[in-house]
């Protein structure tokens, strides 16, 4: 069991490599550690051929739709039940649920689903079908196995559901989670109603207006890059800026980080703020928009970024920018 956490710890940390910048140690990305032993799967059946590219996107799958889909609620008693003994949720994030069970052995089992994940590799190599959507697998030394299907391309978003065992077919229950998870959605089941002031149905890469991307970015033509359903980064020629929309802990004392100093962002709003002198030296602001019970909560941070040879002052950009969002954010 040991061997599995550590190797999926550091897959999940390679394949968090290719987004942006989202994990600091207080937000930290969870992991599947379990084993599978006589595990009776009802579906599982193997994926047919490739299903050529550029299907139009079902509206059930809609970036929109998926910001309001509990991921919790679509990994059901009755769906879990036929792999094992269900056991505690676990929430991650707005789009990420996983489930610590046990198998109909006793063994460990980890069940976990992501919603709107953004696809690279797995846009370029979904080369089966499953649940009418082009999926891709991927197994990590036979301990764990990654199912995901592209709900669009392009931007390349997807779901993936992950399993994580060491003796068994890891796949072919991913198989049967994926067929009832894309069901589900398709059904509207799971369909949440937001919390006054909450950012889950937020798009933050319509959230800014022009003016400011422009005045943080600086002048010239810039990208946009949505990453997932809760975060966007708008990159110019020598500077980026990023906005993440989160649910994640939030301490009684609001340190969310060691050298982090107290910034007043205007309209009663207190922001938190810390630098990273790295060499792509960057400066991060987040204020609390609400908070729920046992200290979870929802934050929204603004990062601003560039390489050690562009000068600008990357606390301003970061706090001038927020401050242009707070008006456009309902109040909790």
């Amino acid at each position: 069991m040991t061997r599995l956490v550590a190797v999926l710890s550091a897959f999940l940390l390679l394949a968090g490599c290719a987004g942006p910048d989202l994990e600091k140690r207080n937000f930290p990305r969870s992991t599947i550690a379990a084993e599978v032993g006589n595990t009776t799967a009802t579906s599982g059946a193997s994926p047919t051929s490739r299903v050529p590219a550029g299907k139009a996107v079902d509206p059930a799958f809609a970036a929109d739709k998926l910001r309001l889909v509990d991921p919790c609620a679509l990994l059901t008693r009755d769906l879990l039940a036929r792999l094992g003994e269900p056991g505690a949720e676990s929430r991650s994030g707005f789009s990420r649920c996983s489930n610590f069970m046990k198998d109909g052995s006793g063994k460990d089992l980890g069940v976990t689903v992501e919603l709107g994940q953004t696809m690279t590799v797995e846009l370029e190599d979904a080369d089966k079908e499953l649940a009418g959507l082009r999926s891709h697998e991927q197994v990590l030394e036979n301990s764990a196995c990654f199912v995901s299907v592209i709900t669009q391309d392009a931007p390349g978003l997807g779901i993936t559901v992950q399993i994580g065992y060491e003796d068994g077919d890891a796949c072919a229950l991913g198989r049967q989670v994926m067929e009832s998870v894309v069901e589900q959605v398709k059904a509207r089941k799971g369909v949440i109603t937001p919390a006054q002031g909450s950012l889950v149905a937020l798009d933050p890469c319509a959230l800014p207006d022009e003016a400011a991307v422009q005045a943080a970015i600086g002048r010239g033509g810039h990208r946009v890059f949505p990453y997932g359903l809760h975060n966007c980064s708008w990159t110019g020629t020598d500077r980026e800026v990023t906005l993440d929309l989160r649910r994640t802990f939030v301490p009684s004392d609001r340190k969310f980080e060691d050298e982090q100093t107290e910034v007043d962002l205007g309209d009663g709003v207190k922001g938190y703020q810390v630098s990273a002198a790295t060499a792509f030296p960057s400066c991060e602001v987040l204020w609390v928009q609400r908070t729920e019970q046992d200290r979870e909560g929802e934050v929204v941070k603004v990062k601003a970024a560039g390489p050690e040879e562009s000068e600008f002052d990357r606390c301003a950009a970061a706090v001038a920018f927020a401050k242009t969002l707070l008006g456009k954010i309902p109040r909790a």
